[in-house]
């Protein structure tokens, strides 16, 4: 008995020496910084519990089409990153129609290679994705209409944006986007006038029946604005695949992105391509690929372009 319990003291002295240096080598890696012991102590604790979640996952779903790993949200809950984004795509779904027939697609498209697509943006402050993702559609509409693309103002969707408005007819009512040059940060107030929007839109579809063959359609013109089920581990922790889990919803949305393409894999796999707003360390560079065909994980639910 002596000796097994020495054996036990031994096994979990390694473990927990393991972790602490896992916790460690994270820390410098995200040059993360906690404003107190006790909160990073809180952090440390998610950490190891993803950490576990995402070998859990690895060994329960050997055949996953997509793979996982740490990233700089480890120390952070998905409830953080997607709970306060549910504000406009439940209460703003009007179905306004779809207007083009889908023939002679090419078999792939990637507005990033086009050079109009914006870099990827950090959303930090939670809840702040619709405003992020109507600009980046704005941004890259005036980029294919023009040939510039320039960076539009999120900061100033924000502070005049109220949070139980439709995100794209409050932008029409402020006669478009600034330049994020003119409005570079949130004040908590808005100051409209502040700057001079440089583009609008004329028009918002919205997709009324969950038709991806409509959305391989609209999107030959330029990018969609999309809802997604972003709440399960699976989607936090994603690095690099086609993504799909059975386990999200194909009918409730709490995260937004902007799909700038689509394609398919030498296997066969059809996917979307959607831009993230959760820096660039996060996916494929900022990327996520997206089952296509199958509504995955609601990404047929909510979706709107502007022209």
């Amino acid at each position: 008995m002596h000796i097994k319990l020495i054996i036990f003291l031994v096994l979990f002295g390694v473990v927990a020496s393991s972790s602490s240096l896992d916790w460690l080598k994270f820390k410098r890696n995200h040059n993360k910084h906690y404003k107190s012991a006790a909160e990073e102590a809180k952090r440390k604790q998610i950490f190891l519990e993803n950490v576990n979640r995402i070998h859990d996952y690895e060994r329960t779903h050997p055949n996953a089409t997509f793979k996982l790993g740490i990233n700089h949200l480890a120390d952070r809950r998905i409830e953080e990153l997607v709970s306060s984004s549910k504000r406009h795509f439940e209460l703003h779904s009007e179905n306004i129609g779809n207007s083009l027939e889908s023939m002679n697609l090419p078999d792939s498209l990637d507005w990033r290679t086009k050079g109009v697509i914006s870099l990827v943006r950090n959303e930090g402050v939670i809840g702040d994705v619709d405003a992020i993702v109507a600009v980046e559609v704005i941004e890259t509409l005036y980029a294919i209409q023009t040939g510039n693309l320039v960076a539009g103002s999120v900061a100033r969707v924000i502070d005049c944006c109220p949070k139980e408005s439709d995100v794209f007819e409050c932008i029409a009512k402020l006669r478009g986007i600034c330049r994020a040059d003119d409005y570079p940060s949130t004040t908590g107030q808005c100051q409209p006038d502040k700057c001079k929007p440089f583009t609008n839109f004329n028009k918002v579809m919205r997709l009324k029946d969950q038709n991806e063959n409509t959305m391989e359609t609209w999107i030959q013109n330029s990018s969609l604005f999309i809802g997604i089920d972003a709440s399960q581990m699976s989607f936090e922790f994603y690095i690099s695949g086609i993504y799909t889990d059975k386990s999200c919803s194909k009918t409730t949305v709490d995260h937004a992105m902007q799909l700038v393409g689509y394609g398919k894999t030498d296997s066969g796999d059809l996917y979307w391509i959607c831009k993230n707003s959760w820096g660039s360390g996060w996916g494929e560079k900022g990327y996520i690929r997206v089952l296509r065909g199958q509504n995955t994980c609601g990404i047929a639910t909510y979706v709107a372009q502007v022209a």
